[in-house]
């Protein structure tokens, strides 16, 4: 409450009427302005000379807020007493902004009230901080009230409910009303509960200590409940101290409790008697666990089969059909070459005497002869049928390499020549040892011994033959050393051997005095180190990056060379000298009436 403005120091006044903050008026016994500050004339957005005269609570427009204080400002002023209230009104440039109006009366000598002087203060940050705290009030009251947890108040030790959130009529079936009363909760906690719940209630309580316990709480139709029970004590200097809770249904979690301390009761129990019989249990646990582990082994390994044998009979199926499909168009191209050969020469020889017999043709046909040029075509359409000759040859090789390629479902032993196969793997990753932009062309050499007929699964060893080069291609694909080798560099190096700079595949076979078959292929590249070497072999082990590789080519590919054939498969690496891998595998396998020879 400001002092009576009449006996304010001038300085004081003066200080007061400057400020921003503060909107100041006087006006006469009726409130009728005779002068204001700066600050209240900024706020209104009129001229001093203009508010001058008007009535004050006319400038500050009406409202409800307004036309609800009319009454007692009229009663203050006819009475000639102060009066205070809050104001929202709008500012000129159409901001809400609330006051704090604070009407003092000024008094003559005889003490009668002869004017007022008003102060208003902005209070509009307050109450927007007001309206943000309310709203947050609302937003955690409906919070609180929409989660699977009870809220409640209450008083001290007595735990008389002053407040129970509406969880409650849901969760345990009573009606809020029966939670006021006050032994309703101590008569529905549980019996064998209560004495130590209530105990421990009061002694905590007292102490002024939160706390949590849990305890079985009687619902209205006649279920125990798990309840924890959070309880948070406001501490006062009172006797009796204010609770704050929540309620927790905790039944689940003390179901899954007692569930499981069953179990361990009876784990116990099967623990002892295991201990009692385990010397004469661990001979047979172990054999089975060897058994187990075999069986888990041949699963996975069937599982690879399985997953290969699928994915190639596939591949198989669709090489087949597309080299079938070529197949036929390119015999008949190819054949019909051989014809357009003939009929070409019988027709340039049959040409060659017409210009013997009649070596001065009319003009007509002298300028159609000039016109065609007709001495290049007789000399061109020779070349042009030998390189259409020789694009249906390769396309035949094609066609065959990917036939030979695509037996890859073959049940039985063939006799075959182990060259074919490396060249049909060759044939298919041809389009990938060419030149690139971001990579030179990739030489094969191949230096092939003298091979009887093997038999074999071809089409299960060209997928071996696959594997192995590719990601021969893949590390040298990916060898930074192949960046620096757009000229070739060789040097004969120790022990005979032949180091080469460039991308360089290196094919080898040979046929030993133990009757087995060799096939070495190695590579320039980069080289793998002893760790990773190790591991080549493991199913699903791999170096590539995710899409790139799954790990199963090569574990397939030593069960193929291993199990299928009963040979061997080795690398040979060291990092920046390359990788070698030696294939090797009988010529002619042991107890096989299936073998059926089948030169290819």
């Amino acid at each position: 409450m400001l002092a009576d403005s009449s006996n304010l120091p001038l300085t004081m006044f003066t200080a007061l009427a400057e400020r921003r903050d503060l909107l100041m008026a006087l006006t006469d016994r009726m409130g009728r302005i005779e002068w204001v500050n700066q600050a209240f004339a900024e706020r209104t957005g009129l001229p001093v000379d203009e508010l001058t005269g008007q009535k004050f609570f006319a400038v500050l427009g009406s409202n409800s807020q307004l036309n609800v204080q009319q009454t007692y400002i009229r009663e203050q002023l006819l009475k000639g007493e102060s009066f205070k209230f809050e104001l929202s009104f709008q500012t000129h440039d159409l901001r809400e902004c609330w006051l704090l109006v604070d009407g003092q009366p000024i008094h003559d000598v005889e003490g009668l009230t002869i004017k007022y002087a008003i102060m208003s203060t902005d209070i509009t940050l307050r109450k927007l901080t007001e309206k943000d705290l309310e709203q947050t009030r609302q937003r955690l009251k409906r919070l609180v009230e929409s989660v699977k947890l009870v809220p409640w108040e209450a008083v001290g030790v007595t735990r008389q409910f002053t407040y129970v959130g509406p969880q409650a009529a849901e969760l345990f079936g009573y009606d809020l009303t029966y939670w006021y009363e006050p032994k309703f909760w101590y008569s529905h906690v549980h019996p064998e509960d209560l004495p130590q719940v209530i105990t421990h209630h009061q002694t905590v309580a007292q102490k002024q200590d939160d706390y949590i316990v849990e305890y079985r709480f009687l619902t209205a139709d006649g279920r125990w409940v798990w309840l924890k029970d959070i309880v948070n004590v406001m501490k006062s200097s009172e006797h009796d101290p204010r609770l704050l809770g929540f309620l927790i249904d905790i039944t689940e979690r003390k179901q899954a409790e007692l569930s499981l301390q069953k179990v361990l009761i009876n784990l116990e129990q099967i623990n002892q008697q295991l201990e009692v019989r385990v010397e004469q249990r661990t001979i047979a646990l172990t054999q089975e666990k060897e058994k187990l582990e075999q069986t888990l082994e041949q699963l996975q390994k069937a599982q690879l089969r399985l997953i290969q044998s699928e994915k190639m009979s596939s591949l198989g199926q669709l090489v087949a059909g597309v080299a079938h499909e070529i197949n036929n168009p390119v015999n008949f191209i190819y054949g019909n070459l051989i014809h357009a050969r003939e009929y070409t020469q019988e027709l340039l020889y049959l040409l060659e005497c017409y210009q013997h017999h009649y070596p001065d043709p009319n003009p007509q046909l002298k300028a159609e002869i000039e016109a065609v040029d007709l001495d290049f075509i007789i000399e061109d359409l020779p070349k042009l049928l030998a390189s259409m000759n020789v694009g249906a040859n390769r396309i035949r090789e094609i066609v065959l390499s990917l036939r030979n390629f695509s037996r890859l479902d073959e049940a039985e032993f063939k006799e075959v020549d182990i060259h074919v196969g490396i060249d049909s793997s060759l044939m298919i990753l041809h389009s990938r040892l060419k030149f690139k932009p971001d990579c030179p062309e990739i030489r094969v050499i191949k230096e092939y011994g003298q091979l009887p007929l093997v038999e074999c699964y071809p089409g299960q060893l060209n997928q071996v033959f696959m594997n192995i080069i590719a990601n021969a291609i893949d590390a040298l694909e990916e060898s930074a050393e192949i960046e620096r080798c757009l000229v070739l560099h060789s040097q004969a190096a120790k022990n005979g051997q032949l180091t080469i700079s460039y991308p360089t595949i290196r094919i080898s076979t040979e046929h030993t005095q133990e009757q087995q078959v060799l096939i070495r292929i190695t590579d320039n590249g980069p080289g793998i180190c002893e760790d990773i070497r190790k591991r080549l072999f493991d199913p699903f082990f791999t170096t590539k990056t995710v899409g790139k590789g799954t790990g199963l080519g090569l574990s397939i590919s030593y069960q193929i060379v291993v199990e299928k054939h009963q040979g061997q498969i080795e690398c040979h690496s060291q990092p920046g000298k390359g990788t070698e891998f030696i294939i090797s595998i009988p010529a002619k396998q042991k107890q096989n009436p299936t073998c059926t020879s089948n030169k290819v």
